[in-house]
């Protein structure tokens, strides 16, 4: 029987890379853009119109490369597809884990 490791949830700090919970964060809202492109039947290059990004900027966000993508950028995108952003501050309970971010995908 192979040994394995249960992961945290977060592949990002599975891996020991920097930042895992931004990361995380910035792969869930990319997900959420570019299934909402994909439901306006955009093409990439009319998202990348739409947005007022390059071609190359966009293949960037539909392969998840997002290194050029903060937070807030991304959250702009979503404004732009008329999508409300909601934050919530909220207390750590005492069953929480390390991560300090958390985005739902609805």
């Amino acid at each position: 029987m192979a040994d394995y490791t249960l992961g945290s949830g977060n592949v990002f700090k599975d891996l020991g890379l920097p930042s895992p919970d931004e990361r995380l964060a910035k792969a869930k809202l990319a997900y959420k853009i570019n299934r909402l492109i994909a439901n306006h039947g955009m093409t990439q290059k009319e998202a990348a119109d739409f947005f007022g990004m390059s071609r190359s900027k966009m293949t960037a966000l539909r392969n998840g490369r997002l290194k050029g993508f903060t937070i807030d950028h991304l959250c702009s995108l979503l404004d732009k597809l008329d999508h409300h952003i909601e934050i919530r501050v909220i207390p750590k309970s005492s069953c929480d884990t390390q991560q300090t971010i958390n985005v739902a995908v609805i």
